[in-house]
């Protein structure tokens, strides 16, 4: 289930290709260490602490600079085209390319070796190597006042910032390009045929958070499949055999 759920509604994300999955997994770290690093418990700050982990872990192992550089450029592209139609909004759009602008110019500003300050970092080092363990210097961290935790973290966060902020328009960008559509899946089951010349990007279910039934997502080249269980008392999942109505956005640009 995404993070930008609620307790009013329960969203759930299914991204279409590895890019837009890839940002999705950032997003959900960089939005857990941003709530957690501000509430004052040794719990939390452990918490914040495994998701800046985990970040460094993801950016020191794929490419995502590069990646962020080449998806705000395909997204301006479609921009300046959807800006030549005579009834667009060109003063939405505009707004809209001025702040890729502004992220791309603050992307290109990141150096190359943007990670060497946390490369460095041997109590940072010492923190990804002894994670799994108890060790006194670990505990010793999280017994410091929280002001002092809350400023180291936001210390490496400050680092990654150009990468977090891209994350986050990116992702805002495509939720915000959809198309919208009440459904009803018949006996729990509901097929989406993909039409490739949209290329779409993000498949997103809306439902009340209330529900005590989810959806199970599977998407293939040309199709995607919706089928909503439950979790039984024996802890089994279990389909779902009548009509449930939803909302489902496809999200493309």
């Amino acid at each position: 289930m995404s993070t930008l759920s609620d307790s009013h509604a329960a969203i759930y994300e299914e991204p279409i290709d590895e890019r837009i999955r890839k940002f999705l997994k950032l997003e959900n770290y960089f939005l857990k260490l941003n709530y957690h690093k501000n509430i004052d418990t040794s719990f939390d700050s452990f918490t914040a602490l495994n998701n800046m982990i985990l970040i460094y872990s993801t950016l020191s192992r794929v490419e995502v600079k590069s990646e962020l550089i080449r998806e705000i450029e395909f997204q301006k592209t479609r921009y300046q085209e959807y800006i030549q139609i005579e009834s667009s909004d060109k003063i939405k759009l505009n707004s809209i390319m001025e702040k890729q602008d502004y992220v791309l110019n603050n992307l290109h500003n990141l150096k190359l070796n943007y990670l060497n300050a946390l490369n460095s970092d041997e109590f940072f080092q010492f923190c990804i190597k002894h994670f799994e363990t108890n060790t006194s210097e670990l505990d010793y961290w999280l017994t410091r006042d929280h002001a002092m935790r809350l400023n180291q973290l936001n210390l490496w966060l400050e680092l990654v910032k150009p990468i977090e902020n891209s994350i986050l328009f990116c992702l805002d960008i495509l939720r915000r390009s959809s198309e919208t559509n009440e459904i009803c899946a018949n006996n729990g089951f509901h097929l989406v045929k993909i039409n490739n010349k949209k290329k779409i990007r993000l498949l997103r279910i809306t439902m009340q958070s209330d529900n005590y039934y989810f959806p199970r997502i599977s998407i293939g080249p040309q199709r995607a499949t919706i089928t909503f269980m439950m979790l039984s008392e024996t802890n089994k999942f279990v389909q779902i055999k009548e009509n449930i109505s939803f909302v489902m956005d496809l999200c493309y640009i």
